[in-house]
């Protein structure tokens, strides 16, 4: 089985540095770039391109899995992603619950609810501290049911695909005409479908890689298309506003940077990035210094937010708090993260 695939650490390297970023100017700031140049701070892009991230490197191991046994561990499948999230997650609540027991942070008992049972996204406006949870409870709570589907429903994993991609453009609108509080922009209803397009560009690998090579041979410009696809949808929904175009029926649900042709687009950077080895976006993707942000990455996002505190004082004051950052991950990373990924390989050798 595939252990490493290339790029994907640089991918989430940027990815972490957007959200990141996209704080500093919001909670430092006072969004001094974002109320100028907006297509420059974009954090919920970097998230998108974790979720995209996600579906499609978990649905390759499903699909590697199935090839060399026939069938799903669902047990296994479980157990390598408790080890995975969990001892940082709850290390998490863990520190927060002394912060609370000791007056520097408060938080609600149905915030605490829902962060316990990875269903922050219900209520991730309830404080900033435990907000960023509700992206991982959007990951959990997908793949709670996405292996069954894998297992039990071979002949409809991509029916099943094709419904979430098609409804939640459909429920992007919804919201808009009803303004339903519990299927907001930073709820499953409406960011569940980037995790789906990774699970697809991952089921239809093949035949996506094969017509990327068809394109590139005819002109290898096609190749920068899903880079530039982006900004390009940036600066339309920008023109949108400003010139009051009224294209929001087709911005709302298809054209933003978390909608469904950014995550095509993503889905292509992935497997450009993965299999086009001589190119200089390879090359800095897999250079060092990316590679080892993006092994740090979930340290990173888990307590980025933390550090971002107005209630904490001096800790949330710019540049100290992205240096308290960086010391956070990589403490979390090498007496948390790697520990128990070591236990779990001993759990379940590969």
């Amino acid at each position: 089985m595939r252990k490493h695939i290339p790029s994907l650490n640089g991918l989430r390297a940027i990815s972490i540095l957007m959200v990141i970023i996209g704080h500093i100017d919001q909670k430092n700031l006072n969004d001094f770039f974002y109320s100028r140049w907006p297509m420059l701070i974009d954090a919920q892009l970097g998230v998108n391109v974790f979720f995209v991230i996600s579906g499609f490197l978990i649905t390759t191991l499903l699909l590697q899995e199935e090839a060399q046994t026939q069938t799903i561990s669902l047990k296994s499948f479980y157990i390598k992603r408790s080890f995975r999230i969990f001892p940082i997650y709850y290390t998490l609540l863990g520190v927060y619950l002394v912060l609370q027991l000791i007056g520097l942070l408060h938080f609600t008992a149905q915030s605490w609810l829902t962060a316990l049972t990875y269903t922050k996204y219900l209520n991730w406006h309830a404080d900033w501290e435990m907000g960023h949870l509700w992206s991982l409870s959007i990951e959990e709570q997908f793949y709670l049911l996405w292996p069954f589907v894998f297992k039990f429903a071979r002949k409809y994993r991509m029916h099943f695909a094709f419904a979430i991609i098609l409804i939640v453009p459909a429920l992007r609108m919804l919201y808009v005409k009803t303004q339903y509080e519990w299927m907001n922009d930073l709820t499953l209803f409406q960011r569940v479908d980037a995790i789906m397009w990774g699970c697809v560009f991952a089921m239809y690998h093949d035949k996506l890689l094969a017509f990327t090579q068809r394109m590139a041979a005819k002109a290898k410009f096609w190749l920068w298309i899903p880079f530039l696809a982006i900004p390009t949808l940036s600066a339309f929904s920008l023109m949108n506003h400003y010139y009051d175009m009224h294209l929001g029926w087709l911005i709302v649900p298809f054209g933003n940077t978390t909608g469904t042709i950014a995550d095509i687009a993503i889905g292509f950077i992935i497997l450009i990035t993965i299999h086009y080895s001589n190119n200089i976006v390879f090359k800095t993707l897999n250079a060092k210094p990316l590679d080892y942000i993006g092994k740090l990455s979930y340290s990173l996002y888990i307590w980025q937010q933390l550090f971002f505190s107005t209630k904490l004082g001096f800790t949330g004051m710019f540049p100290l708090n992205v240096l308290l950052i960086a010391i956070a991950a990589l403490v979390s990373f090498y007496l948390i993260e790697k520990p128990f990924l070591k236990l779990r390989f001993k759990v379940l050798p590969e």
